[in-house]
C-alpha cells in the first residue's frame, strides 16, 4: 500500500457503484440472505390489477423455460446453453471471484404463451452452506426475430428477453451452484398443459457457475496537481466532491475507481488521493509532469505495482491531447513507468474516460485504431473497423444498466461510445494477475531492489535526476545509454543504462543501477543517449531524495 501524505484520503474498494444501479426494463433486481424471493414480490393479485383477499402464492410458470445463461461482468460470458453447462475450457474468458455480476436468463416459450409478466427466482448456493436469492420479472412472450436463433445472442442487444439479475460480488465465489426457478404473477394459467419445466437446470438441481479462485487488483494513487502559474489561476481538482453534486452522493473518487473496474477484469480497485501538490511549470507538455509524478512515486515509496495518476486544471491554455501516459508493462523494472496525467474537464464523465484511457496505457496497452489520429496503434489488435470491440459487454459498475454492443469502439481508440473489447479484456488478465501477485509474496516487496539513477533528458540537454528504489529486470530490445560519474579525485565510472521514450515530448529517460555511496561523493554525472547528453551536479541528485534502503 502507498504511504501518502497526512491529507491524503482512501477509497477502499471498486464494490460500490456512482450514483447506483438502474433496474432492467424487465424489472428490478434485488437480494436476501434467508433462501426465500425477496420481500415485496409476493401479494395476491386479481385480474384487473387489484390486491386483496388472501396472499397469493406464485405458482410454478407454465409454457416457459430457460434454455441459456450468461455471466456478464464487462464482457459477455455463455455459462450455459442449450440447458448445457459450458465448461471452463469452452469459455471465452474466466470467471473471477468477487466481481460484480450480471445474470442473464434467457428462455422460448410454447407457440401459444400468453404474452405476461413472468417472476424469476435466482438462488445462489455456496460452499459454506449459505444460500443467497435475487429476483427479476421479465415481460415474456415470443420474440418473432429471434425463433430458431441461439436466444443467448439474438436477445442480447437489449434487456428485454430475459431475466435479468444484478448479482453482488461478495456471492461470486469458488464452489458456488445456482439454480433459477419461474413463477407466475396472477393466476389464470395454472390448468395450462405444457412439457416446459420452469426450473432450470431442467433436472431440479443446481449448476456449477464454474468462478475461479482468483486475485486480481489494481491500485492507483490520483494526484491534484494545482498549476502554480499566478494568481489568477484555478483551484486544483477536489475528489472529495459528490460525483453528481447531490449531497451524500459517492465521490468523483468513488466514479473514478468504478470507471476503472468496470472496464477491467479485477475483484477490487482502490483509489487513494494523494495531498495537492503544485507544479510551476508548463501543461503545454507532457516531460515535466510525467518527471514530477516519478518523483512522488519515490518519494512516497509506492509499491511497485501502485499506477498514479495526477489531474490538473491547467492555467496557461493546457495542452493538445486530453492525457498521457508512459507505456508500463507487467514488470517491477517498469514501476516508475506506472504514471500519467489528464486535463481536469467540466464533465467528470470525460476526465473519467480520460484516466481509464491513461490507466490502459500504464498497465501496457497501446493505442487502437479508429479515427486514425491514434498514435502508435497496436498491430496485433483484431481487424475490426474502426476499432469495434466485436463483443457484447454490459456496465455493472455504472449509474445505469448498459449494454455495450459489437459496433462500440475499443476504449484504447480516440473514437466515442467505446467499452472494453474481449480481446483487450483478455489482453491484460496476466498483466493484472502479475502484478497482483506481488502482494502475495512474504516478506518485503522490495527485497532484490536496487538504486536506479533516474533523469529525464530533454533534446537541448537540460536534465534533472533523482535516486529511487527499482528492479534491474530489463526487458528485451531497450535501447542502451550511459551514466558516467566522475568524482572530485579524478576518478571516472561509466555505467550501462536504459533509455525509454517520454510519450508526447521529445525528452527520453535514462536510468542505470547505481551505487548511491559513490553519487554522494562524486562531483558530476554526465548522462548520455545515442543523440544527447548532459551533466547534472551530483550534489542536487543526492539530496533531491534521500534513501531509506540501505546502499
Amino acid at each position: 500500500m502507498v504511504a501518502c501524505g497526512p491529507d491524503a484520503e482512501s477509497v477502499d474498494s471498486a464494490g460500490g457503484t456512482s450514483g447506483g444501479t438502474g433496474g432492467a426494463s424487465t424489472g428490478a433486481t434485488t437480494a436476501s440472505d434467508d433462501g426465500g424471493a425477496s420481500e415485496g414480490s409476493g401479494g395476491a393479485t386479481s385480474d384487473d390489477g387489484t390486491t386483496g383477499g388472501d396472499p397469493y402464492v406464485p405458482p410454478p410458470a407454465t409454457g416457459i423455460e430457460i434454455v441459456d445463461v450468461t455471466a456478464d461482468r464487462g464482457i459477455r460470458v455463455p455459462v450455459a446453453i442449450g440447458g448445457q453447462l459450458v465448461g471452463g475450457a469452452e469459455r471465452n474468458l474466466p470467471l473471477f471471484r468477487g466481481r460484480r455480476t450480471t445474470i442473464r436468463a434467457f428462455y422460448e416459450v410454447d407457440p401459444d404463451f400468453v404474452p405476461r409478466t413472468i417472476y424469476g427466482v435466482l438462488t445462489l448456493e455456496q460452499t459454506d452452506g449459505t444460500t443467497q436469492t435475487y429476483e427479476a420479472f421479465a415481460d415474456a412472450g415470443e420474440i418473432e426475430a429471434c425463433k430458431g436463433q441461439p436466444q443467448w445472442d439474438c436477445r442480447y442487444g437489449s434487456f428485454g428477453g430475459s431475466f435479468n439479475f444484478m448479482v453482488d460480488g461478495a456471492d461470486v465465489r469458488p464452489g458456488t451452484y445456482y439454480r433459477i426457478e419461474l413463477f407466475e404473477t396472477k393466476p389464470g394459467y395454472e390448468d395450462v398443459v405444457s412439457e416446459k419445466r420452469p426450473v432450470f437446470p431442467p433436472d431440479g438441481g443446481t449448476m456449477i457457475l464454474g468462478v475461479e479462485d482468483s486475485y486480481m487488483k489494481m491500485r492507483v494513487v490520483v494526484v491534484p496537481i494545482y498549476h502554480d502559474r499566478g494568481p489568477d489561476c484555478p483551484d486544483a481538482p477536489d475528489l472529495s466532491e459528490p460525483w453528481n453534486g447531490e449531497e451524500g452522493a459517492p465521490s468523483k473518487a468513488d466514479f473514478f475507481r468504478d470507471r476503472l473496474a468496470a472496464h477491467n477484469p479485477v475483484d477490487e480497485v482502490t483509489v487513494q488521493v494523494r495531498e495537492t501538490v503544485s507544479y510551476g511549470g508548463s501543461a503545454q507538455e507532457s516531460g515535466g509532469i510525467l518527471s514530477l509524478l516519478q518523483q512522488l512515486r519515490a518519494q512516497d515509496g509506492a509499491d511497485p505495482g501502485t499506477y498514479y495518476y495526477g489531474v490538473i486544471r491547467p492555467c496557461d491554455g493546457g495542452p493538445g491531447f486530453a492525457g498521457v501516459a508512459l507505456l508500463g508493462g507487467p514488470s517491477k523494472f517498469e514501476a516508475s513507468q506506472r504514471v500519467g496525467w489528464g486535463v481536469w474537464y467540466s464533465s467528470l464523465s470525460s476526465t473519467a474516460d480520460t484516466f481509464v484511457h491513461e490507466i490502459g496505457h500504464e498497465q501496457g496497452r497501446r493505442h487502437v485504431a479508429c479515427n486514425g489520429q491514434e498514435g502508435g496503434p497496436d498491430p496485433s489488435y483484431p481487424d475490426h473497423p474502426e476499432g469495434d470491440t466485436e463483443s457484447y459487454g454490459i456496465d455493472v459498475y455504472g449509474p445505469q444498466w448498459r449494454v455495450s454492443k459489437p459496433t462500440d469502439h475499443d476504449y484504447m481508440t480516440y473514437c466515442s461510445s467505446t467499452w472494453v473489447s474481449e480481446w483487450g479484456y483478455r489482453l491484460v488478465i496476466p498483466w493484472i494477475e502479475e502484478i497482483s501477485s506481488w502482494e502475495l509474496e512474504d516478506g518485503d516487496p522490495w527485497d532484490g531492489a536496487v538504486t536506479l539513477l533516474h533523469a529525464r533528458v530533454t533534446a537541448g540537454g537540460e536534465a534533472e535526476a533523482w535516486l529511487e528504489r527499482g528492479f534491474w529486470d530489463v526487458p528485451a530490445l531497450v535501447e542502451t545509454g550511459h551514466v558516467t560519474v566522475e568524482a572530485d579525485d579524478g576518478d571516472v565510472r561509466t555505467i550501462d543504462g536504459v533509455v525509454l521514450p517520454v510519450t508526447e515530448s521529445s525528452d527520453v529517460q535514462i536510468l542505470a543501477p547505481v551505487d548511491p555511496a559513490q553519487i554522494r561523493s562524486a562531483r558530476r554525472v554526465v548522462l548520455r543517449a545515442a543523440d544527447r547528453a548532459a551533466m547534472v551536479p551530483a550534489r542536487e541528485i543526492a539530496e533531491r531524495f534521500p534513501l531509506t534502503i540501505a546502499p
